[in-house]
């Protein structure tokens, strides 16, 4: 049986043993390329995540080689944090590997399914981050 991209980064991921939290620090930074790195507590903000709980993010990152953490050197309370080179190839293998299923899923319907498809789809990516401003904080980390 052929496993879609998606499966198959998934499955790195599983295989890394990396929390929901995990991921979505190497795709919020990711984003922040443009900042090159980001203050640990500004991180924690944009995950809605604890300090305590996008620290050990970053920690297990760090270990894992896809972030790398520094002190700032003003203010050495606080600490620098961004995405190495195996960070940035792992997230943009993520991607990749979810709109190569995404076309894959969008190849095998017909001219009016795609049609309508579009139609759902467009009030909602309108909205674009109102959806996803809505993550609560949590306690609790998912395994993948």
């Amino acid at each position: 049986m052929k496993k879609s991209g998606e499966a198959h980064i998934l499955g790195v991921a599983a295989g890394l043993d990396l929390s929901f939290s995990q991921l979505r620090t190497l795709f919020v930074l990711a984003d922040c390329q443009h900042e090159q790195e980001l203050a640990l507590n500004e991180l924690a903000d944009l995950l809605a995540l604890s300090m305590a709980t996008a620290g050990r993010a970053v920690q297990a990152l760090t270990r894992a080689e896809m972030v790398t953490r520094r002190e700032d050197e003003q203010d050495r309370r606080i600490k620098r944090v961004r995405l190495t080179e195996h960070g940035r190839v792992f997230v943009a293998g993520f991607v990749h590997a979810h709109r190569e299923a995404v076309r894959e899923c969008v190849g095998h319907l017909n001219d009016r399914e795609r049609e309508r498809l579009s139609e759902a789809l467009t009030p909602i990516l309108a909205r674009g981050t109102e959806l996803t401003s809505t993550t609560t904080r949590t306690q609790g980390e998912t395994r993948l």
